[in-house]
């Protein structure tokens, strides 16, 4: 035991150098940035919708910047191990794996959808409530406009923030995100571990034995021998790519803030009839 205590001391020393030398590959996202008017009258015409959104608005950027960052950190985190395993046998490869790589590429590579589902969430909820001035009347805060919350997801966020000019250069930053070639590159990862067999990173099989669907519809087979582990060296260049495209989904999603912030913050003087 005190062998392998000094061995995973030793690595993680060398995983600290390795991490302090990393270049950084995306620049941090930006806080502080949303500015709302910090005294909203409720006896204005869109008040409490004012109320609603600045808070609303507030906690998305911070989550969403928290949630990026997160992930570019957790990147150069994996980079770093990634140069300190190079090299090793297979037996201490696989301390470190189990020790400190397996958990931080999990979570890593589970980030991009849950960080697109957050989007979806924020949007649906900002645009809901910014509608309340180009729809007038006709704005109802109801489940028909906006579901509960476990029933938000990518068609209820562009329904709600299709009127706004902003949403088309947003909606497309976030169809490059958790798509088809990061979900190829990465064997499906996030499915495969929230509905079947969690994948391994470096080392090990997984999912050994699988029933497989011939694409000329006839009866299904087995097949033996398991799913290869992903390499560190993928794992690191796929979420590289996907931090690129989260930070240009948040640059857009500044921007449609920014829109629906004019609008609604407008006319803050009047009274509701």
């Amino acid at each position: 035991m005190e062998q392998e205590d000094d061995f995973l001391t030793s690595m993680y020393i060398e995983y600290r150098r390795a991490f302090n030398g990393n270049e950084a590959f995306a620049p941090l996202m930006p806080y502080g940035w949303y500015k709302p008017p910090q005294t909203i009258r409720l006896d204005t015409e869109f008040g409490l919708q004012q109320m609603a959104y600045r808070d609303l608005a507030d906690d998305a950027a911070r989550d969403l910047a928290n949630g990026i960052n997160h992930l570019i950190d957790l990147t150069r985190r994996l980079e770093a191990w990634r140069s300190v395993i190079e090299g090793l046998d297979i037996k201490q490869k696989n301390q470190l794996l189990h020790e400190f790589v397996q958990d931080l590429a999990s979570m890593a590579l589970l980030s991009p959808y849950t960080l697109k589902a957050r989007f979806y969430f924020a949007i649906a909820h900002l645009s809901h409530q910014a509608n309340c001035v180009s729809q007038g009347d006709q704005w109802r805060d109801d489940r028909a406009a906006l579901p509960e919350d476990w029933a938000i997801k990518e068609e209820v966020a562009a329904k709600a923030a299709k009127p706004w000019l902003s949403w088309r250069k947003l909606n497309r930053a976030l169809n490059k995100v958790d798509m088809g070639d990061y979900k190829t590159a990465t064997g499906d990862f996030r499915s495969k571990h929230t509905h079947r067999f969690t994948p391994r990173v470096e080392l090990g099989l997984s999912q050994s034995v699988k029933r497989i669907w011939p694409k000329d519809g006839k009866e299904p087979f087995y097949g033996i021998g398991g799913t290869p582990p992903l390499s560190l060296v993928t794992v690191v260049g796929e979420l590289k790519t996907q931090c690129l495209r989260l930070s240009a989904c948040y640059a857009e999603f500044q921007k449609l803030v920014a829109e629906q912030s004019e609008s609604l913050f407008a006319n803050s003087s009047g009274t509701r009839d």
